[in-house]
């Protein structure tokens, strides 16, 4: 899929308003996420922006992530009154479920992983910009204010197809080093940062491809990199010194 980055806020918030006003399921989901942003704050976090602000409205296949501003007792009072088949609670504290064909993963603003472990101090919305792991990630969507909020020059990295770490701290180091791996192959990266270069230098030589491998599968079902890559992609991350960034434009074989 070619690469077709927002220009601007504005022209991101347009995607996304048009996501869900394209067809019966998606303005279903859309008022569901209306209904819970109704009476508490609530923003739409990460993926889906990402992928719809890189790729346009068909680059969203993943899942939904919500932030609520409530408590939990709150937001399954809420949930309750739309009709789904189920809802597991993830280990984190997140409310994953299906509705009209799209996956959703809620939670509340305080059981944000990096604020419960006063990693980062939680101080208004704009906060959650600093948990996450990657730089494409860290975007938000207001929805009670209809505004997009992002770091400084996030579209603009976007377009120049360069990524950077945010928070190194990780409940689950082997998957945020598999979800990198996914990002640079998967998202047509082709700048690492100096930190996250530095990160998954680091990283990679704790672990090896299989057992990076399995971990994909286990969790994606589908593999976004084989071993050439892997090797290729080591290989270069130790030719490169310490606080310099990556090009990885080179390191794919497909």
């Amino acid at each position: 899929m070619s690469m077709n980055v927002a220009k601007t806020h504005h022209a991101l918030k347009q995607r996304i308003d048009n996501f869900f006003a394209s067809g019966e399921e998606q303005r279903a989901a859309r008022a569901l996420i209306d209904a819970v942003a109704a009476q508490h704050r609530a923003w739409i976090f990460g993926g889906m922006l990402r992928d719809i602000g890189l790729f346009g409205r068909e680059g969203f296949t993943s899942d939904i992530d919500i932030v609520f501003a409530g408590e939990r007792e709150d937001l399954l009072y809420l949930l309750s009154h739309f009709h789904m088949e189920h809802f597991v609670t993830n280990k984190l504290g997140g409310i994953r479920f299906r509705y009209c064909s799209l996956d959703f993963d809620i939670w509340c603003l305080n059981d944000t992983w990096a604020f419960k472990e006063n990693i980062i101090p939680l101080e208004d919305a704009r906060s959650l910009l600093h948990t996450t792991l990657m730089s494409w990630d860290a975007v938000l969507y207001d929805v009670h204010r209809d505004e997009i909020l992002t770091p400084e020059n996030y579209l603009q990295n976007l377009k120049r197809g360069y990524l950077e770490l945010v928070l190194d701290a990780t409940p689950n180091e082997t998957g945020s080093v598999v979800k990198i791996l996914r990002t640079i192959y998967n998202k047509q990266v082709k700048t690492l940062g100096p930190f996250l270069s530095d990160f998954l230098h680091n990283a990679l030589l704790r672990y090896s491809y299989s057992t990076l491998q399995h971990y994909e599968l286990t969790h994606y079902d589908t593999s976004s990199f084989d071993d050439v890559e892997y090797n290729l992609l080591l290989n270069r991350l130790c030719e490169t010194e310490s606080g310099h960034s990556v090009d990885v434009t080179q390191l794919r074989t497909n």
